[in-house]
């Protein structure tokens, strides 16, 4: 039975700008030319690290990589931000600052200002309220270039610019109206749909449903099912949905609307699950095409798998990625993305595949089935973020396009690990079948760079290539907390809970530990003391060891003492460490030791003083040839990107230009 087509079809809405050409007639100046704009594309790909590609995936996998590697001009590794994470480590590419000066310390981060939060308050370095930095679109939008931002960290949203304690500053309130005036601009358009998950993904069976014996359907006969229709309904965060199982040897496809009419219904057909090599066909080909969803918060679209369907049509396996708002500084330029793309969403089924959901991964006595479905949904995710960038590019016509790609990030945390020989319950099996599968998911990671390649090949633009950390194995943990409460610095109530009344130092996040000091609510410790309570809290880090003698914490950071480093400021902590290997750090406050057993995972979250933490920084096409620099810094970034356009770096900025040596040719 051929696949119903859904009444209907996409549209393609072009905004209405100079970019947009008239007549569709290429317009791609060679940058060489003095008259033209260069046009560049920045693209993080989340947990690049260059030593862990070319020790773990061959140039047959890779190729885009290797050739951005060997032909583009590169930095010997990268300082991210530390702790190495997501959204400290973008919040310094975008803004040329570390979390000292941008207030982005890590994923989570003590919300500004302190005296209106308690030392153990967290807020999300996602969201821009604790930014104090503008981003490069900005500076870039008031230079007069079109500028975009693809589901860029700590956006769309005005940075808040607060101040360490008190009031925002003059100053700070100028930098933010700057900001502000900047999101209104014509020229930038910056989206993030991260911010707004209306729904998660699923897996949709029989339990899951409601079936129906005597739905009023509109327009059955459109199905032309030879086999008696099975009706259900299903509701989730984004509304009601109506479903029919049909067929006509078999039953073998689903029709889902959010009204029980067959019109305007998405179709999804029970293909065998994907198992060919995706260079010569279209990803994602058996997913259904997307059904638009109207919700309070605006549109979401859902687009269904078929993965199984029982013999009397009346048990299935039915998956939806996830829905989400896009939220766009532009409204025209929202509903335009919404049409051209229809169903981003922002990574691809990890989770769901640990848990199960896909049948038993390869770790659980799986077969390859489940990795065979969850790698449909790792290259739907693809091709709706390559959508996406397309759309920035040749229809919206930016001159900077920011770009991020978590595929990568996504399945190195799942199933990385596995493939660590230094880990004592190594498995060889399990490390075979890892390799496999990440070897895959990373093709596809491949893929998404090398689509941006050929669009700014197109143009003679450059792709400036770039990461926000690297990945490592860990099976322990270390609970700065209770290492705190066995050195006397922390103490709990009646309740269990850490009593701040009493307590000298606390790690809100497990990254870095800060003292309690007077300028938090609540606070204890006066600022004479401060250096003295610091003191205890490195003695007590320092002689931490685990039940070999060995030392938990390679080295000890105080903030005050390595400006370099970018750690510290009102949002971070005063002391940081770097873990032994095998160790990733936690916030728990009870528990039997400061040290213990966690399950398998690969991790992040460490010191950027170490190799693979590491990140990199790439210069390939738009005039780049092979070269090689020393090693330099994520905040390095914002600005050799705004001096290759030929704009201001962001107003905050204190990294420095790579744009001279990332040309100059040593022989």
């Amino acid at each position: 039975m051929k696949n119903p087509i859904l009444v209907g079809g996409m549209s393609s809405l072009c905004l209405l700008i100079a970019a947009c050409s008239p007549n569709n007639e290429s317009t791609s100046p060679a940058v060489s030319e003095e008259t033209s704009q260069p046009r560049a594309i920045l693209i993080s790909i989340d947990s690049a690290n260059e030593r862990i590609m070319r020790d773990s995936l061959t140039r047959e996998q890779v190729p885009s990589f290797y050739e951005v590697f060997e032909q583009g001009a590169c930095t010997n590794g990268v300082q991210a931000a530390f702790p190495s994470l997501t959204a400290a480590g973008h919040a310094a590419l975008w803004t040329g600052t570390y979390g000292n000066i941008n207030n982005i310390s890590g994923n989570n981060l003590h919300p500004l200002p302190r005296d209106q939060h308690t030392v153990l308050a967290s807020a999300s370095g996602y969201s821009p309220d604790n930014s104090s930095a503008e981003p490069i679109w900005i500076s870039a939008g008031f230079a007069g270039l079109k500028a975009g931002g693809h589901h860029v960290t700590q956006a769309p949203g005005v940075p808040g610019f607060p101040s360490a304690v008190g009031e925002r500053t003059p100053e700070n309130e100028a930098a933010r109206q700057r900001v502000i005036e900047g999101y209104s601009k014509e020229n930038v358009v910056v989206m993030n749909g991260y911010n707004d998950q209306i729904q998660s993904d699923a897996m949709l069976r029989a339990a899951d449903v409601s079936w129906e014996n005597q739905p009023t359907w509109a327009n059955l006969e459109q199905l032309n099912s030879e086999r008696s229709p099975q009706f259900f309904s299903f509701s989730n965060n984004a509304g009601q949905f109506y479903g029919v199982v049909f067929g006509n040897d078999a039953y073998d496809h689903v029709a889902v609307n959010t009204a029980p009419d067959v019109n305007g219904a998405t179709i999804a057909y029970a293909a065998e699950v994907e198992r060919s090599p995706f260079a010569n066909r279209p990803l994602a080909r058996h997913f259904s095409d997307p059904l638009r969803v109207e919700h309070e918060r605006g549109a979401v679209f859902l687009r269904l798998r078929l993965f199984e369907v029982a013999e009397d049509g009346r048990d299935f396996m039915l998956f939806h990625p996830p829905m989400h708002v896009i939220e766009v500084n532009h409204a025209d330029a929202r509903i335009a993305y919404e049409n051209y793309v229809q169903g981003w969403f922002g990574n691809s089924a990890t989770r769901m595949y640990s848990r199960g959901e896909f049948g038993a991964p390869f770790y659980d006595g799986g077969d390859g089935l489940a990795e065979a479905r969850y790698m449909e949904t790792a290259e739907l995710e693809t091709k709706l973020f390559n959508r996406g960038s397309q759309w920035f590019w040749d229809e919206l016509g930016v001159e900077l396009l920011v770009d991020y790609f978590p595929l990568g990030d996504s399945i190195d945390h799942t199933i990385k690990a596995f493939t660590y020989e230094g880990y004592p319950g190594f498995n060889a099996d399990y490390a075979e079948q890892a390799h496999a599968l990440r070897g895959a998911v990373w093709e596809l990671v491949d893929h998404r760079l090398r689509h941006l390649m050929n669009l700014a090949q197109q143009d003679n633009a450059a792709v400036f290539v770039v990461g926000d950390h690297g990945m490592r194995t860990s099976w322990r943990e270390f609970r700065p907390n209770v290492l705190l409460q066995q050195a006397g610095l922390q103490y709990l109530d009646n309740n269990g809970m850490i009593d701040l009344s009493r307590s000298k130092a606390a790690s809100n996040t497990g990254n870095w530990i800060t003292v309690n000091t007077t300028d938090f609510r609540g606070g204890t410790v006066a600022p004479e003391d401060k250096d003295a309570v610091i003191a205890e809290i490195v003695t007590a880090l320092e002689s931490l060891v685990d039940e070999n003698g060995n030392r938990v914490l390679e080295r000890v950071y105080v903030a005050s003492e390595h400006p370099e480093l970018g750690i510290g400021g009102p949002a971070g902590g005063d002391v940081y460490w770097a873990e032994a290997h095998g160790f990733r750090s936690g916030r728990a406050h009870r528990a039997d030791g400061a040290i213990g057993s966690i399950r398998l995972w690969a991790t992040h979250s460490h010191a950027s003083t170490e190799p693979l933490m590491q990140t990199v920084t790439c210069a390939w096409g738009g005039g780049f040839e092979a070269n090689r620099i020393p090693m330099s810094r994520q905040i390095d970034v914002a600005p050799t990107v705004a001096e290759y356009l030929g704009v201001p770096a962001p107003a905050q900025s204190v990294g420095t230009s790579l744009l001279d040596a990332l040309k100059t040719i040593n022989e």
